[in-house]
C-alpha cells in the first residue's frame, strides 16, 4: 500500500514491482474500506484533519462507536485511525493526486477550496474540476455540505447546479447559509434550518475552528444523526497534533502548526491573536514544497507580515528537487516586516531564542521538519527580562 507522496523512483516501490508484489494506493485501499458504511469524507483545501477529528470524536461521545481514518491524531481518541462497531466510517479526503475520487460518500463536506498542491492542479479551474468530479461520486441521495461565504465553494456549487446537480446541498455560515454561527465573548450560538438552536463552547480557539464544527452540524441529518447529539463531542475537543498544538503555555507560549498555505497561516496567527490578546506574536515558518511557495510568494509574505516578529527558515522541499529557483528569501523581500531567514529547522530555534522577551506566544508553522523548531523551544528554559 502506497502513499500518494510517493516518487516512482522510491526504492521500496522498485523492488515490489520487481518481485511482483501487487502495489496499491492508500486511496483506492482506504475506499474499500470506507464506502460501504455510512461514509462521511471530510474535503477541502485546508481544516480537513481538524474537521475530520471532529465528526470522528463528536460520533464516539454520542455513543456511535464510528470508524475513523484521520490525517493526523485526536488527542481524547489517542490515535487517527481505529475500526468501530458502528455504522459511520469519517474519512479525511485528500484532493491531492486526486485522491478523494476513489470515495463514494453518504455525506461530503467541503470547508473551503482554493488553489494548493500546484504540481497536481495548475490553477484554480483545475482544482474545482477536480470537486466537481467528487461532489459527483457522492451516493444518489446523499448530502454535499458547502461553506456559504467562501468563493471556491460558490464557484464549485455554480458549476455542479449549470450541470443539473442531484443531491442534497446544505451549506453553512457566519453570516449566511442553512446553518449559522453567532458567536459571542462566551462561546457561540448555532440555528439549523428547522429551528435548531444550540449552544457552542468549543476548547479551540478561532473562526475556522468554529466554522469546522459548524459543518459536522451541518452534516448531521445526511448520517441519520439527531444534531443536538453532536454538541458535547464538539465542546470536547482539543485539537489534533500539530493543530494548533499547544506545547507549552507558561510565560512563554510555544505553538506547533501544520499550517502550510497562506489562509492556514492567516487563520493560525488570527487564532493566536483571539486566545493571547496583547501579546506578542512570533511566527516561524518553513515554507512546504518549492512549486507552492513560487505560486503563492505575495500571498505567504502578506499572511505573516500579520505576526509581530518571523523567522523564515529555508524551503522544506517533500518529494520535489529545486529546480524552480525559489527561496524563503523570495517571501521576505516581499514583506513589510524585515525577517530572520536561516537554513534548517534547529537554526530557527537558534535565532528565535535570541528575540523572546516573557509573554510571546511563538507559533510555529510548516509542513516539514519545523515542528523540531517547536519542541526544542518548548523545552527551554524560562526565558527571562
Amino acid at each position: 500500500v502506497m502513499t500518494a507522496a510517493l516518487r516512482p523512483e522510491n526504492p521500496e516501490l522498485i523492488e515490489a514491482t520487481r518481485r511482483g508484489i501487487r502495489v496499491v494506493k492508500r486511496a483506492a485501499v482506504l475506499g474499500l474500506l470506507a464506502n460501504p458504511a455510512v461514509c462521511l469524507a471530510v474535503s477541502g483545501s485546508h481544516g480537513k484533519s481538524t474537521t475530520s477529528g471532529m465528526a470522528a470524536l463528536a460520533l464516539e461521545r454520542a455513543g456511535l462507536d464510528p470508524s475513523f481514518a484521520v490525517g493526523a491524531t485526536v488527542r481524547e481518541l489517542g490515535t487517527n485511525a481505529r475500526s468501530g462497531a458502528g455504522p459511520h466510517f469519517v474519512v479525511e479526503a485528500d484532493e491531492y493526486d486526486y485522491s478523494f475520487l476513489w470515495l463514494r460518500p453518504r455525506v461530503a463536506i467541503v470547508t473551503n477550496i482554493e488553489h494548493d498542491h500546484p504540481d497536481i492542479f495548475p490553477d484554480l479551474d483545475a482544482v474545482l474540476h477536480a470537486f466537481e468530479r467528487f461532489a459527483a461520486g457522492i451516493q444518489h441521495g446523499g448530502t454535499l455540505v458547502l461553506p456559504a461565504e467562501d468563493a471556491g465553494s460558490h464557484a464549485l456549487c455554480d458549476r455542479l447546479e449549470r450541470g443539473g446537480y442531484d443531491r442534497q446541498i446544505i451549506t453553512f455560515g457566519e453570516h449566511d447559509g442553512d446553518w449559522r454561527v453567532n458567536r459571542s465573548e462566551s462561546g457561540a450560538t448555532v440555528s439549523g434550518p428547522a429551528g435548531q438552536v444550540f449552544e457552542l463552547r468549543l476548547a479551540v480557539p478561532g473562526r475556522h475552528n468554529l466554522l469546522n464544527a459548524l459543518a459536522v452540524l451541518a452534516a448531521a441529518d445526511g448520517l441519520g444523526v439527531d444534531a443536538a447529539r453532536l454538541v458535547a463531542g464538539l465542546d470536547s475537543f482539543g485539537g489534533v497534533s500539530r493543530r494548533f498544538e499547544i506545547l507549552r503555555d507558561d510565560d512563554l507560549t510555544v505553538v506547533s502548526d501544520y499550517a502550510h498555505h497562506p489562509t492556514e497561516v492567516a487563520a493560525t496567527i488570527a487564532a493566536a491573536r483571539e486566545r493571547y490578546p496583547g501579546r506578542r506574536i512570533v511566527a516561524i515558518f518553513q515554507p512546504h514544497t518549492y512549486s507552492r511557495t513560487r505560486a503563492l510568494l505575495v500571498e505567504f509574505a502578506s499572511a505573516l507580515d500579520a505576526a509581530d516578529i518571523v523567522v523564515l527558515a529555508e524551503i522544506y522541499p517533500a518529494r520535489e528537487v529545486d529546480s524552480l529557483g525559489v527561496a524563503s528569501a523570495d517571501i521576505a523581500v516581499r514583506m513589510h516586516r524585515q525577517p530572520s531567514v536561516v537554513d534548517q529547522a534547529s537554526d530557527a530555534a537558534h535565532s528565535t531564542r535570541a528575540l523572546l522577551q516573557p509573554g510571546d506566544v511563538v507559533l510555529v508553522m510548516g509542513a516539514g521538519d519545523i515542528y523540531q523548531a517547536a519542541e526544542a523551544l518548548a523545552g527551554d528554559d524560562t526565558p527571562e527580562d
